[in-house]
């Protein structure tokens, strides 16, 4: 929690504070993903404006947790870049652009707004490399350690007559 008012800033002054963001355990599709054991530290600058105030809040830290296609832990790096206004005096039912959700006050909760920009910015896929080739779907032998001795899949005679368009036969 950062206290906003104890940094006494003038219009058109700006400060840098460093506060320790702690990465819940985020749970997705029932699949809980952590980051690493010690909190990484954020940077947030606050910049007083004539009109209000301006946040910006950068970190990295990893998204640790089951790859999407192997199941073996992955170690994803996620670097936040966000921003954040809140206007001096919004009006009733301001836009959202007028108001920061993270402060309360004075107070500017760093540790949720972190929380929440990497749960926005982690990747659509959790993946211990880019090449996983993941599991055989027949016997679950994980592709990355070895290939499966799995006969190849039987083909579809439904697709016969693109087959033969790309072969050339008829």
């Amino acid at each position: 929690m950062i206290d906003v008012s104890r940094l006494r800033l003038e219009p058109g002054e700006a400060r840098a504070v460093e506060v320790p963001i702690a990465l819940p355990v985020i749970t997705i599709g029932g699949v809980d993903y952590t980051g690493p054991a010690a909190p990484a530290i954020a940077r947030v600058d606050l910049t007083r404006l004539r009109a209000g105030l301006l946040l910006r809040l950068r970190l990295s830290t990893a998204i640790i947790g089951p790859c999407h296609r192997c199941l073996e832990e992955a170690v994803v790096p996620v670097t936040i870049d966000a921003s954040e206004y809140q206007a001096e005096h919004p009006e009733p039912g301001a836009e959202s652009e007028e108001v920061c959700d993270y402060l309360e006050g004075d107070d500017l909760d760093a540790a949720t707004w972190g929380a929440d920009a990497i749960v926005l910015a982690m990747p659509l896929k959790i993946l211990c490399r880019a090449d996983c080739a993941g599991l055989c779907p027949s016997c679950g032998t994980n592709l990355n350690e070895r290939p499966c001795q799995c006969p190849p899949p039987a083909a579809d005679d439904r697709w016969g007559p693109l087959r033969d368009l790309v072969t050339g036969e008829d």
